[in-house]
């Protein structure tokens, strides 16, 4: 892996001369994380002692939209079983719904493609119905790190019926491998994501790293599997996506963001 999560932070969009507020129309941005990208995709660590560190799956989100200098966000998009379908909606053994096994509405917005985690094939998937209503949402805080954040669910496919969702938070900042559900609440759990045990602080990353003026990085994410998950429930896990963008470095529009879902 390219892009090591512990690199030292440029000051996030800090670095950007924003130029916020000019007339419209306001434009729409694209951020990817495939296997061909400059930093890769990236790792998945855990859930809990489980030390197979996976590569990702790949990520595409589009629409992106500044609402102001700093701050952005994907509207919820969900046309059912048209075009565009998420890449790994397609990959499922039924044709493509919009909708995981549950019925939950997935963000077309944002493209997840299968991934299999821990030994097992699942569906990935920013959906509707969280805390966020089914938006990516972005803020940059006042020391330069980005929070992004999105309602995300992982579906072990139609036979099984089951979905685990949870609340997907990530940054360019520092994380903390959490301790386990179980231990939290007084007893004994797996205290581990992968080879990083809990109370582990890592760093992501953001700036410009391939030098072609527009913004890469690696957002760190981690937490803990929901207590009703049918996988690995309680057990922490650490995410590691590396990203590329084609937001400029120099500065970007604002505008409507409700206006890409008219």
């Amino acid at each position: 892996m390219r892009a090591s999560p512990s690199a030292r932070g440029l000051g996030a969009l800090a670095l950007i001369v924003a130029v916020a507020f000019i007339a419209p129309p306001a434009r729409a941005y694209t951020l990817w994380s495939t296997p061909t990208s400059f930093l890769g995709t990236g790792e998945f660590h855990g859930p809990g002692a489980n030390l197979d560190n996976e590569r990702l799956f790949a990520m595409v989100i589009r629409n992106m939209m500044f609402k102001s200098a700093i701050d952005f966000v994907t509207p919820f998009s969900n046309n059912g079983s048209r075009e565009p379908n998420i890449c790994a909606d397609v990959s499922a053994t039924a044709p493509p719904d919009g909708k995981l096994s549950d019925g939950s509405l997935i963000n077309e917005n944002v493209n997840t493609c299968p991934a299999i985690i821990a030994g097992v094939k699942l569906v990935p998937a920013a959906v509707a119905g969280g805390r966020y209503q089914g938006e990516h949402v972005s803020v940059t805080l006042q020391n330069g790190d980005i929070v992004t954040a999105m309602d995300f669910a992982i579906d072990l496919g139609a036979d099984e019926r089951s979905v685990t969702r949870f609340p997907l938070i990530g940054t360019t900042g520092e994380v903390t491998i959490p301790q386990s559900l179980q231990t939290q609440m007084g007893g004994k759990g797996v205290d581990q994501a992968g080879k990083y045990k809990s109370g582990t602080r890592l760093r992501g990353r953001i700036g410009d790293f391939n030098h072609d003026g527009w913004i890469d990085g690696t957002i760190l994410a981690t937490g803990v599997l929901p207590l009703d998950s049918k996988f690995h429930p309680g057990q922490p896990y650490l995410i590691i996506r590396s990203f590329e963008t084609d937001i400029p470095l120099q500065g970007q529009l604002t505008g409507n963001v409700k206006g890409l879902s008219d």
